[in-house]
């Protein structure tokens, strides 16, 4: 997945505070009817998968960003 995929995702689910739920149907509105069949399953979970992953660093982020501010 390319990180402008994922932002289109994230903003569709909500921001940064979206949870993990959000962020997966967010994707699946994305796919085509293709996408979303059982044939295409372990492409479409790598792919959540990927969302997820993106999804967890930006909130780290975030979340150091806040802490820093704190000081």
């Amino acid at each position: 997945m390319i990180y402008s995929q994922y932002l289109r995702i994230e903003s569709r689910a909500g921001g940064v505070f979206a949870t993990r739920r959000d962020i997966i149907r967010a994707a699946r509105t994305m796919l085509s009817a293709y996408g979303k069949s059982r044939q295409a399953r372990d492409n479409r979970h790598e792919w959540i998968g990927e969302a997820l992953e993106y999804h967890r660093q930006a909130a780290h982020m975030y979340r150091l960003y806040i802490e820093q501010r704190r000081i």
